[in-house]
């Protein structure tokens, strides 16, 4: 990460591809042919790409070890787009005021980096707190923020998001970040806090939106959340991965169970709660 951001741009001809793998139709023929970009455009290589991104921020992608990278960098329209379209709406209301959003298993901070761009193209103000265990990924985010001259409306929170404090291993999956997760027979030692604990050190006065996906700590996570945190800080939207929950536990009934309504859901693996 020693290299200045612009150091690491694609060639021409890697630029021609990802801006065919940018106009690929939203469906099945358009994975496909995004497979058959990916080579020509980089994605393949071992090494990372300096880009813009969601149109005003910039980043250092790594398209072979993490998925999220790969689709930001060929196929940004095959992202998340149901959950980004929702947290986009939810933005254009916020001109003249601040959004406050919690990004739980930050990543690189794509997730903030894109609403970041919609409340520049709102007009809106932008606090928002990344949480995020992984080391190198850390590393990944900081240069990402610093790159889009971020850093001063974000705070990082380094550790784990667990209904637990101390101490937990961590799985670091190497072939794919961000599959990366708390593990009792993980190789790494890192900090594990309560939701409640690094949100209120953040001086949070509301959460407008939440995106949580923390490879199956969701459940915990959020059930010692809603226990401890007052209403006033629950998010009005809550993007949320359920594809790893435990049979008998859900993260989507612990939110019933508190009063946070389910009002939408998008796709088998997530679910968009709306609160209030």
């Amino acid at each position: 990460m020693s290299e200045p951001f612009g150091s690491l741009a694609p060639t021409a001809a890697q630029e021609r591809f990802r801006a065919l793998g940018h106009r690929l139709p939203k469906n099945y023929f358009g994975r496909k042919a995004a497979s058959a970009l990916l080579g020509p455009a980089g994605g393949r290589a071992r090494r990372a790409y300096d880009v813009t991104i969601f149109g005003t921020q910039r980043a250092r992608l790594h398209p072979y070890d993490n998925i999220c990278e790969k689709r930001v960098y060929l196929t940004p329209q095959l992202w998340d787009a149901p959950e980004r379209a929702l947290l986009a709406d939810l933005i254009s209301g916020f001109a003249g005021r601040t959004f406050h959003f919690v990004d739980a298993g930050a990543n690189v901070g794509l997730y903030t980096l894109f609403a970041r761009a919609e409340a520049l193209r709102a007009g809106a103000a932008f606090n928002v707190l990344c949480i995020e265990a992984d080391p190198d990924m850390q590393e990944r985010l900081a240069f990402n923020l610093d790159a889009s001259a971020a850093s001063g409306e974000v705070r990082v929170s380094r550790c784990a998001v667990a209904g637990v404090e101390g101490k937990l291993r961590f799985s670091v999956n190497a072939r794919s970040r961000g599959e990366s997760r708390i593990d009792a027979a993980g190789g790494v030692e890192v900090a594990a806090r309560r939701l409640q604990t690094i949100v209120a050190e953040a001086g949070f006065p509301e959460i407008d939106a939440m995106k949580m996906d923390v490879e199956g700590a969701e459940f915990p996570a959020l059930e010692a959340f809603f226990a401890e945190a007052p209403k006033a800080l629950w998010p009005r939207l809550l993007i949320l991965e359920t594809s790893h929950e435990a049979p008998g536990k859900s993260a989507s009934a612990c939110c019933s169970a508190a009063g946070y309504g389910l009002k939408l859901k998008t796709r088998m693996n997530a679910v968009l709660v709306l609160n209030g």
